[in-house]
């Protein structure tokens, strides 16, 4: 049974991903930090394993992908899921603390996840997909730190792409727009409205819409590394 390890898969796109996987047979890791509650939901919903650690610490990080590959003999798909944002405000605005808090999880932790997993890769292949943001791609006012992380996270699987092609390791993105999570309750009424009108598919995106991009990257694109897939309605082409 091939397996996955998904970080941040507690929150509304984690599970769909980890939920997209186990549908398709896999055996799944779902990591947490804080939201034991809802980990220990989808770990009874699709008889994943759960493994609680703090992306930003590599030591925690290592820790959790050796238990894992404990576990399952091996990984073959990783993905860096989990990601933090700041509530829509300038950069005068932004505290040196959220800078920090943001780069730790939306970067360091691509970083720390991808270092730990991809030595359990090498002589066998696998694949990793990194979610990025479509303010990655573009940029969003008010939200240059979001931003410049997600930015980073592209340029991030472009170089390890490159880097890891001949021993078979695929390292692909997804930058999904605006989708229907809780982190998103934030835009309503009027500003939804408007937004939503800007999208040519005329509706926000759903949660297990990104995640079949997700799988697609990690499964069935065998000859696709490098990539960002835009999954965004059209928003931004």
């Amino acid at each position: 049974m091939k397996s996955v390890f998904i970080t941040g898969a507690s929150g509304a796109i984690g599970a769909a991903i980890a939920e997209e996987f186990a549908k398709n047979g896999y055996a799944v890791g779902i990591g947490y930090h804080k939201n034991e509650k809802a980990a220990n939901k989808l770990a009874d919903k699709i008889s994943g394993e759960k493994f609680c650690f703090d992306v930003s610490d590599f030591s925690e990080t290592e820790k959790a992908v050796g238990l894992f590959v404990g576990k399952y003999g091996g990984i073959d798909v990783a993905v860096n899921n989990a990601g933090v944002a700041l509530p829509v405000k300038t950069i005068l605005d932004t505290t040196e603390e959220e800078f920090d808090r943001v780069f730790d999880i939306d970067v360091k932790g691509v970083y720390n996840f991808s270092k730990a997993v991809i030595p359990h890769m090498l002589g066998k292949g696998g694949a990793i997909v990194n979610v990025s943001s479509v303010w990655g791609v573009v940029g969003a006012s008010c939200e240059a730190v979001y931003s410049a992380a997600k930015a980073a996270v592209i340029g991030f699987t472009k170089s390890l792409a490159k880097e890891y092609a001949g021993a078979n390791v695929r390292i692909n993105a997804v930058a999904p727009g605006f989708i229907d999570t809780p982190m998103n309750d934030g835009i309503c009424g009027k500003d939804r409205q408007e937004t939503v009108a800007e999208i040519p598919l005329g509706r926000t995106g759903r949660a297990e819409e990104v995640a079949k991009a997700v799988f697609f990257l990690a499964d069935k694109g065998t000859y696709i590394t490098g990539e960002t897939l835009n999954v965004n309605g059209g928003w931004f082409v």
